[in-house]
C-alpha cells in the first residue's frame, strides 16, 4: 500500500466527482451563483492540483519512466478512451435509428454528450503529440528514418481500412450496471460474421454463460488476452 499513491487517487476521485457534477449543472439556465462556484471550484481546486503535481510529483515520474517505464503509455491510455467512445456513439446513433419518439430526445442529448466529450479528449491527444512527440522526431530523427515511418504509417491505415473491422468496446470505465447492457446491445447491432473486442478489467466467464444460455449456437468467444490486468475476448456472431 502506498500512502502518497493512495491520497493522489482519492483527491483524483473528488475532483473528477464534483467536476462532472458542476459540468452537469451549468448551461441550462441556472443562476449565477452556481456559475460562480464552478468558476471558484476550476481554479481553486483543480488548477492547483494541477500545478501541484507539476512542481512535486512529475519530477520523480520522469526517473521512474526513464528507468521503468514506458513514455508512451499515457497516450496507449487516450487511444483506449478513444476507442471506447467511438464504440459508444456508434451504439447510440445505430438506435437512434429505430428509437420511438419518447426515447430519441434522451439519445440524442447522450450523443451530443459523447461526442463533445470525445471531442476533448482528441483536441487534448493532438496537442501532446504536435507539442512533445513531433519536436523530437523533428530534432532527432533524419529525413530518411522519417519517410520510413510515414510509408508505414499510410500502409498500415490502407491495410485497416481493407480489413473486417473488430469493434473495440471497452468497458473498464463504464459502470457495471450498464456493462451487460451496452455488450449485449452491441452484440444485437453485429451482422453475420462480425465481431467486436471486449476489454473488460477482469475475467468475464460469467457473460460467457449468458451469452450461452441466451444465444446457444450463435455466437464465438475467443479469448485474445487472459490478464493480469486487462482481458480481451472476441466477440462474433455467427454467419
Amino acid at each position: 500500500m502506498s500512502t502518497l499513491c493512495d491520497a493522489v487517487r482519492k483527491h483524483h476521485r473528488s475532483l473528477a466527482k464534483t467536476l462532472k457534477a458542476h459540468a452537469r449543472g451549468v448551461g441550462g439556465g441556472e443562476p449565477q451563483s452556481e456559475r460562480d462556484a464552478f468558476v471558484a471550484f476550476l481554479k481553486g481546486d483543480l488548477l492547483p492540483h494541477a500545478r501541484g503535481e507539476e512542481r512535486h510529483l512529475y519530477g520523480p515520474v520522469d526517473k521512474l519512466v526513464r528507468e521503468h517505464g514506458k513514455p508512451t503509455a499515457t497516450m496507449m491510455v487516450d487511444h483506449e478512451f478513444i476507442n471506447d467512445y467511438v464504440s459508444r456513439i456508434e451504439l447510440v446513433t445505430n438506435r437512434l435509428e429505430g428509437a420511438a419518439d419518447n426515447e430519441r430526445a434522451q439519445l440524442l442529448g447522450e450523443l451530443r454528450k459523447l461526442s463533445l466529450q470525445l471531442d476533448a479528449i482528441v483536441e487534448l491527444h493532438l496537442a501532446k503529440e504536435e507539442r512533445v512527440y513531433l519536436p523530437l522526431i523533428e530534432e532527432h530523427l533524419d529525413e530518411t528514418h522519417q519517410g520510413q515511418i510515414l510509408q508505414a504509417i499510410h500502409e498500415s491505415y490502407e491495410e485497416e481500412k481493407k480489413m473486417p473491422e473488430d469493434r473495440p468496446l471497452d468497458v473498464r470505465n463504464v459502470v457495471p450496471r450498464e456493462r451487460h447492457t451496452l455488450i449485449f446491445d452491441t452484440y444485437t447491432g453485429l451482422k453475420p460474421g462480425e465481431a467486436f473486442i471486449l476489454i473488460n478489467d477482469h475475467d468475464p466467464r460469467p457473460l460467457y454463460y449468458q451469452f450461452e444460455a441466451e444465444h446457444t449456437g450463435q455466437f464465438s468467444w475467443n479469448y485474445l488476452e487472459q490478464g493480469p490486468e486487462v482481458w480481451r475476448v472476441r466477440i462474433g456472431r455467427r454467419g
